[in-house]
């Protein structure tokens, strides 16, 4: 294993709110910019103690923030809470989505319409990719826009799928997922840009989420055949998306790369930082 090679930035005057943060590619994320020294505002529906709790321990500030983003006014209720505890935003993370809501994150054996035509889904599937992970992220964005916009500063980061290169080679709903928050992070930087702030499309790649990570410990049949090193190898962990993010929130640099889609890798590669296993994965 080579050497970690990672200098967190000082973030510990800057204010982040990041969805989806209970678990996976949102906790990670959430971590490291606690680590950072940054107050955290962790949303998701349920837990959060441990979550913040975390956070305290790495030397940020944690705050527990339940919502449910299918609900707008618990949306608007956030970011005012936000406004009346800090009075100011400088990172705001676009993470949630609601896959957990139809099975594991990502596991076939759970969800066999992802190897299916997509008239095999359920239609719950679009609700959790489209209510939870596209109309959130643009009323969740809304709601914060008042603050970075006063504030001259600060990076809206939206997570997803990457879009892929060939039709057919994603599952419909995800595809079309991809396609729409990529658009939007796009969008919103043209809106966003003339106020300081940037907006990024961040792709984390195939990461050691909770439910990857079980499905693989299970030998579950997309990882037929894998060893634990073929694992570490074809996976990034959840810190290393989070790097990223904390890399991009401390560099004022980070405004002229305002509309583009960055993988972990592209960021890593440009600030110089390794995943906690001393690589550089890419996801491409």
């Amino acid at each position: 294993m080579r050497p970690d090679t990672w200098t967190s930035p000082d973030l510990s005057e800057q204010v982040a709110v990041v969805t989806g943060a209970s678990r996976g590619i949102g906790r990670g994320i959430a971590e490291v910019l606690g680590s950072c020294g940054a107050t955290v505002y962790v949303v998701a529906r349920t837990g959060l103690d441990e979550v913040a709790a975390a956070i305290d321990s790495l030397g940020g500030t944690g705050v527990p923030a339940p919502a449910d983003l299918r609900d707008d006014t618990a949306i608007d209720a956030l970011f005012e809470r936000v406004r009346q505890e800090q009075g100011r935003l400088d990172v705001l993370v676009n993470n949630a989505v609601a896959w957990a809501d139809d099975g594991p994150d990502h596991d076939a054996d759970s969800k066999p319409w992802l190897m299916q035509p997509p008239w095999f889904a359920p239609r719950s599937w679009w609700d959790s990719n489209f209510d939870v992970g596209v109309r959130s992220h643009a009323l969740v964005t809304n709601a914060a826009a008042s603050l970075f916009v006063e504030g001259h500063r600060g990076i809206v980061v939206f997570t997803s799928e990457r879009q892929p290169e060939l039709a057919g080679m994603q599952e419909f709903v995800m595809d079309l997922r991809a396609t729409a928050v990529e658009r939007m992070a796009f969008l919103y930087s043209l809106h966003l840009r003339p106020h300081g702030v940037s907006s990024i499309l961040l792709y984390p790649g195939f990461s050691r989420t909770e439910a990857i990570q079980q499905s693989f410990d299970r030998r579950d049949n997309y990882f037929d055949g894998w060893t634990e090193a073929d694992f570490v190898a074809r996976t990034a962990s959840t810190q290393y998306a989070g790097r990223a993010v904390a890399a991009l929130a401390a560099d004022p640099s980070t405004i002229e790369r305002t509309g583009q889609l960055l993988t972990s890798h592209d960021v890593a590669t440009i600030h110089g930082f390794t995943d906690i296993s001393g690589e550089q994965p890419d996801p491409l």
